[in-house]
């Protein structure tokens, strides 16, 4: 495939369609749709699958993956502000809610879909903290490169300052292998995982990247330490 992949991976999908997905799926998940949708721009939603299906379809599964590439890769400019635009959104429009970024949000698939990407799947709409934490040290890498265009450079800095935020906020279950979340009061809160109704596994205490943060830690508070 070449350079020609990763555009077998692109989803886009227009305004209206983005607003009616949102609320019928903020609606299923008992959460507020009002701060996601204030982010749909009139041009759509672009953002890349999840995987291609049987057919060669993209899966339109909004997902943590393009850490990865954050972490490892030099993208161009315009690629890496459109891999991360839609996921550092707020949920359910995107994959960030108070209580972590969450490692996937099935908004825009099918019912089918929907059913095994819940909270109280794996690899559902929970938080993992190794994903965090690479996502953390990617947008790190890329703010120290010297050709990014100035606004792109402000957008990272404005993810990076929000990620941090959520990562703060989930300091009690950090060291957890994942967790998941409730809404309730009107608020957040993280739960753990494997203790809800519907969780489909149990989360283990003895995973290595549960201690992430020692080695990826927010600027300033390394500095507190030194």
């Amino acid at each position: 495939m070449g350079g020609r992949g990763p555009k077998l991976f692109d989803v886009s999908i227009s305004a209206d369609i983005a607003r009616k997905e949102i609320n019928a799926y903020a609606d299923t998940q008992g959460v507020p749709a009002a701060d996601a949708l204030e982010f749909v721009h009139e041009a759509g939603v672009t953002f890349p699958a999840l995987s291609l299906d049987a057919d060669g379809r993209p899966i339109p599964v909004l997902q943590s993956d393009p850490g990865f590439m954050l972490f490892l890769r030099d993208p161009a400019p315009e690629v890496l502000e459109r891999s991360l635009e839609e996921i550092m959104h707020p949920f359910p429009a995107g994959l960030m809610t108070p209580v972590g970024m969450v490692v996937a949000n099935p908004v825009y698939a099918d019912d089918a879909l929907e059913a095994i990407f819940t909270k109280g799947h794996y690899h559902g709409p929970v938080v993992w903290p190794w994903q965090q934490a690479m996502m953390a040290a990617g947008l790190k890498r890329q703010l120290e490169r010297e050709d990014l265009p100035v606004n792109l450079r402000e957008k990272l800095k404005a993810y990076q300052k929000e990620l941090w935020k959520v990562i703060g906020a989930g300091h009690d279950v950090k060291t957890a292998e994942l967790w998941s979340w409730e809404f309730r009061d009107g608020a957040y809160h993280a739960a753990a995982y494997g203790q809800g109704k519907g969780h489909l596994t149990e989360s283990n205490a003895a995973q290595l990247w549960s201690t992430v943060y020692l080695a990826v830690q927010h600027q300033t508070a390394a500095q507190k330490e030194d």
